[in-house]
């Protein structure tokens, strides 16, 4: 999905609580209009970008008391977005929340396949399983925060010598190829959206304030 319509949608307060409601349990649209204390046709226009866009799926279930299908809308998407922020980096991530099975959580995937079938059982043995894992992203976020920290200080640096040596349009073309590093004149010419000849100057012109074995390593075949 991409990450400028996650920001759109996310952006509206209503839209988030409809989907932190959902995130429990589906639900039809006089229930969420009545739990978030909204009219009915400002709920239904939420969940029509809501559906529109992906963020939800809905479905028709039987009534049981003979009246008409009720239309139930449920979470249509999963994934994780990353926003991260710095004095020397902006960037959005979002991915998407796969069921492939990574080895070193394989104690969590079996404790939860070895979950009760009783509910009594059940309940307490599922609460323990998501506290590991709970635990388990915890540690992970904070070796990720420390990761970011670092990347930041290299980045910092980067700006810090690219300033000192370069001037404007080289140091935006530095930036695409130390960060993005390209395989190809072409390649950069995309990400740089400069023309390849324009390309090829500036390259130049910087491997001239450089000694001649830097300049070879960062830009390869690329002037």
């Amino acid at each position: 999905m991409d990450s400028d319509l996650i920001l759109d949608i996310l952006g509206n307060e209503t839209r988030r609580r409809i989907l932190h409601l959902l995130s429990d349990e589906p639900m039809y649209f006089n229930q969420l209009a009545k739990d978030i204390g909204i009219g009915q046709q400002a709920i239904l226009r939420h969940l029509s970008t809501l559906e529109q866009s992906g963020f939800l799926e809905a479905y028709s279930e039987k009534s049981t008391l003979g009246a008409p299908d009720r239309k139930y809308y449920r979470l249509g998407n999963s994934f994780v977005l990353r926003i991260s922020l710095s004095e020397d980096d902006f960037t959005i991530n979002n991915q998407d929340i796969t069921g492939q099975r990574q080895k070193e959580f394989k104690k969590h995937y079996e404790m939860f396949e070895s979950t009760p079938k009783t509910m009594g059982h059940a309940l307490p043995h599922l609460q323990e399983n998501l506290s590991a894992v709970e635990h388990e992203i915890l540690s992970l976020e904070l070796r990720l925060s420390s990761l970011y920290a670092l990347k930041q200080q290299i980045l910092h640096k980067l700006h810090q010598v690219a300033r000192e040596n370069f001037d404007g349009n080289e140091r935006k073309v530095l930036y695409k190829i130390v960060e993005g590093s390209p395989k190809s004149i072409s390649e950069l010419s995309d990400m740089a959206n400069e023309k390849e000849s324009s390309l090829r100057t500036i390259i130049v012109n910087m491997a001239n304030k450089m000694d001649a074995n830097s300049a070879r390593i960062l830009f390869n075949d690329l002037a």
